[in-house]
């Protein structure tokens, strides 16, 4: 059997020691790579300031940190030191090859994106009808206004999505996804060096084949600390990126705080607040990066005249490709842009467009994709037919629910007033159908106009994500008649909505005249307020902390504006912004010491105690260099809590190989301790089937394990067990020992039969 130990409470947090050294590791990874992001930003787009550099800049450190990742974890040696080579040796490549770019025509004239230019001021270049339209500054008598209401929806954002992710700080992340797979998965990587392996979690959904871009940011911290304390912030971080983003795509047209305010309501809802704040879930990133690549065009448009610009589109089609690696639903507005701008460019120019915004979108994008086609023969697995041809991909067995999709219930009024009327009331608050109006109204009137191509094109995205959206499996899943599923999965809209409503004030009639902009400013701030003031997270506590985010969000935006009205930017000598960045670095480093000393010594104490879980996971999470196995459809969404503080314990869901790269249930206990023992696991959790505990008083599984010499028990609460393994399991001494049956084979177990799941259970 394999050494483990359990450690003391107090071995759960970082020694100083250690942390300064996981500090100093993550700054080796990322500090090249940022100026890598910065080099290349000014050598590709010397002209770009202001929001949409810093959006390029970002886009290109996490497409050269993702593309690092890659790389080293094909070749199976993904870790802290491969990742440091890795990205000096591409800082050091680019310091001796950027200045090359200057003469590959990247980025043409007339490429800077200076306030003058921005303010209506003609570029060197005729611009397009549209580019000309682009530009009107606000009146002075508004513009302060306005960037004051757009600093007081960051706030409400920062202090909403401050209160789940303040939760999450202190009790460990709880999401079902976070701890189904998106953790397990950034530890698999973090555990074998491999990116290019398929990992196996469950066997109800295709986990093991989903995109994984979050998953690889995830990890890259953990290879730094061997701790996850920074994961329940980085979804605010790409909050952060999103209202940068929207700021960038009305900042040509002088609107930057009404797009801000529009953005913020799809990013400000329930449907995101809720199941991404604190949380490992990526729908955020998506949307944000799906944000990042709309603003990089709008800003090249404006620049340009065009959109044939190279360096333009292919940082665009980074954003993009980074988005469509995240999760499949981002799949429809990254085609939908590509094949508007393809269109867009006219004859002679569309090939060109293809593959600068396409090959960037492959790289960033297509990696999971074709290592599915290697795998299985299928890029998308779960895609099993396109109408009459038939895929190849993995079986699957078990179903949890009906899949269905918003679609499917198109005729059945009843749902729509029982269900989704609700649901949708839930997400975007009490105005719901002002928000999915005005949605809806921006692509519609985008796409109808005709004087501006970009906007044209902006609203076929959302009218076709929208669209899309209302086909995605899932999106309604559950028995016939019960959409349990629809308000979970409202958030595959919300690409569709940041983009609609960012670029709802852009459109011409709104912007036409100073009245109508402050008229369109208004109306969005108050659909805002009405929006963030309908979350529930504003009764789960943490007000101190939520005050907090809101007031630091206005004092930094005050700040910034001093120093921009000062001009003491532009006036500041080198060392004092040094001065400045040491000592914004030296309060990250000090926040960060003592946010992983709170959260370590809280983290997953306290993880469900209404489904019985509480105290198998405690223990779980004192226990090192331990091989767990979990079993049940409940230890399916729980396995993340397993790899231990330390996160050095290996977790496996307990199945077995299933044709064409499938993943089955074990059905009988001879084959169950089998796998016991070819697994070498030291330890056994057992859970349950139905969503929660009720009567049930145990498993088969469990008894499976209970009643092997192997085995010793640690604890039981209800049909939740944990054991220790001290032997070699038995096959052999099975006896007569129940199966499982039908219904746990085939998922019923869950909804229709959950009797299924007792060993007295003879169906």
């Amino acid at each position: 059997m394999n050494d483990f130990t359990i450690a003391s409470p107090d071995e759960r947090t970082l020694t100083a020691g250690d942390y300064l050294v996981g500090v100093l590791l993550l700054a080796a990874i990322l500090v090249p790579i940022a100026w890598v992001a910065w080099r290349l930003r000014g050598a590709l787009l010397p002209g770009w300031t202001g929001a949409p550099a810093r959006v390029v800049e970002i886009v290109l450190g996490l497409s050269v940190l993702l593309l690092i990742a890659q790389v080293v974890g094909t070749i199976g040696i993904f870790g802290a030191a491969s990742m440091i080579v890795g990205a000096v040796a591409v800082s050091v490549a680019v310091a001796m090859g950027s200045r090359r770019f200057d003469g590959l025509g990247l980025y043409g004239r007339g490429g800077g994106l200076r306030e003058a230019e921005l303010s209506g001021r003609k570029s060197q270049e005729t611009p397009s009808p549209a580019a000309s339209a682009i530009g009107s500054t606000p009146s002075p008598s508004v513009a302060p206004v306005a960037v004051a209401v757009a600093a007081v929806a960051c706030a409400a954002l920062a202090a909403a999505w401050a209160v789940p992710t303040l939760i999450s700080v202190a009790g460990g992340m709880g999401r079902a996804d976070t701890l189904w797979y998106h953790m397990p998965l950034s530890m698999r990587f973090v555990q074998t060096g491999s990116l290019a392996e398929i990992f196996h979690f469950d066997p109800i959904f295709l986990a093991a084949y989903y995109p994984a871009n979050s998953s690889v940011f995830h990890a890259i911290p953990i290879l730094a600390f061997d701790r996850d304390f920074l994961s329940p912030l980085l979804n605010m971080g790409f909050l952060g990126l999103g209202l940068l983003s929207t700021w960038a795509i009305g900042r040509p047209y002088g609107l930057g705080p009404h797009a801000l305010v529009g953005g913020s309501i799809a990013l400000g809802a329930q449907m995101l607040v809720e199941f991404q704040a604190g949380q490992a879930l990526n729908d955020i990133v998506g949307t944000v990066l799906v944000l990042a690549s709309v603003a990089v065009l709008v800003n090249g448009y404006a620049a340009f005249g065009k959109v044939g610009v190279p360096a333009v589109l292919a940082a665009a089609g980074l954003a993009a490709g980074l988005a469509a690696g995240m999760k499949l639903s981002f799949l429809a507005p990254v085609v939908a842009l590509l094949v508007g701008l393809v269109v867009l460019a006219g004859r002679g120019e569309r090939w060109r467009a293809l593959g600068w915004f396409a090959v960037p979108a492959l790289l960033t994008g297509g990696y999971w994709y074709l290592r599915n086609l290697v795998a299985v023969g299928n890029p998308v697995p779960a895609i099993s037919s396109i109408g009459p041809i038939e895929l190849p991909g993995p079986e699957r067995a078990f179903q949890l629910r009906p899949g269905f999709s918003v679609a499917h219930y198109w005729n059945e009024p009843g749902v729509w007033v029982d269900d989704f009327f609700p649901g949708l009331e839930e997400s975007f608050g009490a105005l719901w159908p002002l928000t999915l109006l005005a949605i809806v109204a921006a692509g519609v009137y985008a796409l109808w106009q005709r004087s501006e191509p970009l906007l044209r094109v902006l609203g076929a995205v959302v009218l076709v994500t929208a669209a899309a959206y209302l086909v995605t499996p899932l999106t309604a899943a559950g028995e016939e008649g019960d959409p349990i599923s629809f308000v979970w999965n409202v958030r595959y809209m919300a690409p569709a909505a940041a983009v609609g409503l960012a670029i709802l004030p852009c459109l011409p009639p709104l912007r036409a005249t100073p009245w109508r902009r402050a008229a369109t400013l208004v109306v969005l701030a108050g659909l805002l307020a009405i929006t963030v003031g309908s979350l529930v997270q504003w009764q789960q506590g943490h007000t101190k902390g939520a005050i907090a985010a809101g007031v630091a969000t206005l004092v930094a935006f005050a700040l910034g504006a001093w120093l921009l009205s000062t001009g003491r930017l532009a006036e500041a000598s080198r060392s004092w912004i040094a001065g400045l960045g040491i000592a914004a670095v030296l309060g990250a480093v000090g926040a960060g010491w003592a946010l992983q000393d709170h959260y370590l010594e809280r983290r997953y104490q306290n993880l469900s105690p209404r489904l019985k879980l509480a105290e198998a996971i405690r223990f779980g999470g004192d226990l090192r260099d331990a091989r767990v196995a979990i079993s049940g459809v409940r230890g399916v969404f729980n396995q993340y809590p397993f790899y231990g503080a330390d996160l050095s314990n290996r977790v496996q869901w307990l199945g077995i190989e299933a044709d064409d790269g499938g993943f089955a249930r074990i059905p009988t206990c001879e084959r169950w301790r089998e796998e016991l023992a070819a697994g070498g696991y030291t330890h056994v959790v057992t859970m349950y089937d139905p969503y929660g505990p009720g009567p049930l008083p145990d498993t088969k599984e469990a008894l499976w394990t209970r009643q092997d010499p192997a085995a010793r028990q640690v604890l039981r609460e209800g049909p939740v067990s944990v054991f220790a393994i001290t032997g070699e399991p038995d096959p052999d001494a099975c006896g007569d020992l129940p199966d499982l049956t039908e219904p746990e084979l085939n998922g019923d177990s869950v909804n229709l039969v959950p009797d299924a799941n007792d060993p007295r259970f003879t169906g």
